[in-house]
């Protein structure tokens, strides 16, 4: 099998394949992003969740004033990236993760940046302990085919994550297959809690040899928890595709300093990634972790200018002429 993993040092590179190309089936520009908008939660509490310190008596006092402002934060990045990255188009296709629930996101489709969108909001509660969920925004211009929510039962492990969210779109005769992913924290260490991660990537990977084909297009987009440049993640970077698959792995590494997409605290990272199956190298293909302003990343316990311990990544796709 052949693997190809790729860094790129610089902002908003461009990679060129030349193979055949697709265009008949896929003949429109692409743009599909991942955030980690990092615990977007409202105010109410949920008694079958730990969600205690996102409330409004809570040590973050994380009331009315600060849910708000964190949507806002929001909204300024989603307009950056509809300005610089996507000419002034919305994304076609959005995973997120960290959101507490519908309603969060309800709220976030409701500030002016996603005025007359045409989302559909692809999402259920997880089992995950804390109750942060991932979801899909979906443009209309799909047809989904099909959800599903891929449970994470590890035998292993006596805490609960989340599920692996999975939509099966339709665009041009071509079938689009999207999974958005929040893979275990290195809670404990990286080193200890790696059999975590390696489980989910197990799962994925039956599912995906399961229930999808190999000349569909897929794309694996998440947070997940491992960077491509330690040498244990090959378990779960690599190991887990088969044959059958040949992936490409978009990333942005940048080397040094808080312009990584993950800074907790003062220890920056490279956690999120998105992965195209080789049908999709058919295209050329434009990837950038968006370096957007300073004020758009910070830490959970700063809430001047804060917004995320993420950045977003996101991915363009042209098809070749």
């Amino acid at each position: 099998m052949k693997k190809l993993i790729i860094f790129f040092l610089t902002i908003i590179p461009s990679i060129c394949f030349s193979q055949n190309t697709n265009s008949d089936n896929l003949s429109d520009e692409l743009f599909l992003m991942f955030y980690n908008v990092e615990n977007l939660f409202d105010t109410i509490d949920n008694p079958n969740t730990k969600d205690e310190e996102f409330l409004p008596l809570s040590e973050k006092k994380w009331d009315s004033y600060r849910y708000n402002y964190k949507l806002n934060q929001l909204e300024k990045v989603f307009n950056e990236i509809i300005e610089k990255e996507n000419e002034n188009n919305l994304p076609d296709i959005i995973g997120l993760c960290e959101v507490e629930n519908k309603f969060v996101i309800e709220d976030l489709l409701k500030t002016d940046v996603f005025k007359n969108h045409n989302y559909s909001i692809i999402h259920k509660q997880s089992p995950d302990g804390r109750g942060i969920d991932c979801a899909l925004l979906v443009n209309s211009k799909f047809e989904v085919l099909q959800n599903d929510f891929i449970q994470i039962n590890n035998p292993k492990e006596s805490r609960t994550t989340r599920d692996i969210v999975y939509s099966s779109l339709k665009f041009k005769n071509k079938i689009i297959n999207v999974f958005v992913n929040h893979w275990p924290s290195r809670w404990g260490g990286q080193e200890a809690s790696n059999y975590k991660r390696v489980f989910v990537a197990e799962v994925l990977r039956k599912y995906i040899d399961e229930n999808t084909s190999q000349n569909d297009f897929n794309f694996i987009l998440g947070d997940f928890n491992d960077e491509l440049t330690d040498p244990i993640n090959q378990n779960v970077f690599l190991n887990f595709l088969n044959d059958s698959v040949n992936y490409f792995f978009t990333d942005l590494y940048i080397a040094e300093g808080p312009s990584s997409n993950w800074s907790f605290p003062n220890w920056p990272s490279h956690l999120d990634h998105i992965l195209v199956s080789n049908e999709v190298l058919d295209f050329n293909i434009e990837t950038n972790t968006l370096k957007l302003d300073d004020y758009m990343i910070g830490g959970w316990q700063k809430y001047d200018n804060y917004i995320s311990d993420h950045r977003p990544v996101g991915i363009s796709l042209l098809p070749n002429q």
